[in-house]
């Protein structure tokens, strides 16, 4: 009995421990995205976006529930090819999260004023055609949507919304620049540096 016991502890201690080196991995590697430039925009070319419009994510429907369908950097590209927007608009794309098996996950809104694009936003109705989707309000859809997806829209939506409204510099009224990654933004004449605010 003793040695079953002691079998169940090391198989439930390997388990903990697994879970807790998988997050501790995945913490790391995000830490690594928001304070290098480089290393994030390599992690573009491989990862997934989600694509907002106006602040409302784009949603496919399957039976009875809403999916967030992910694009590649390529197929962004197309798309944004194909209603004449430059590729630079890309990095207005802030990052959300990743997987365990280290894909970058990134937000792109493409219904906001964009600092890259001469005609700042896209025409909803042609993109929702475009992407076979609906650019749906997410307090309307998520109860609809997986844990995943709804955690990763709303942290995606709030990350968004601060970039819109933190354009500006409180102190020099100077533009400020976002990082690759999203996480924070700095006034290039004085270098303060602005971080997303956590609300409780």
């Amino acid at each position: 009995m003793s040695l079953y016991c002691g079998m169940a502890c090391r198989r439930k201690f390997f388990w903990c421990y697994r879970l807790l080196s998988t997050y501790v991995t995945k913490t790391r590697y995000l830490f690594e995205l928001k304070e290098d430039d480089d290393a994030c925009k390599k992690a573009q070319q491989t990862g997934a976006f989600y694509l907002f419009h106006s602040l409302a994510p784009l949603l496919q429907t399957s039976a009875h529930q809403y999916l967030a369908p992910r694009h590649s950097l390529l197929e962004l590209e197309r798309l944004l090819g194909k209603f004449g927007q430059d590729a630079q608009r890309i990095e207005d794309s802030v990052l959300i999260g990743c997987s365990e098996q280290q894909e970058a996950w990134f937000a792109l809104d493409l219904g906001l004023d964009s600092s890259f694009s001469i005609s700042a936003s896209l025409h909803k109705p042609e993109m929702e055609t475009e992407l076979k989707g609906s650019f749906i309000e997410l307090r309307k859809a998520l109860f609809q949507l997986n844990a995943r997806d709804a955690s990763l829209l709303s942290t995606a939506q709030a990350l968004l919304r601060w970039h819109d409204a933190h354009q500006f510099c409180s102190r020099s009224g100077q533009p400020t620049k976002k990082n690759v990654a999203g996480s924070k933004r700095v006034c290039p004449s004085n270098n303060i540096i602005y971080y997303p605010q956590v609300k409780v």
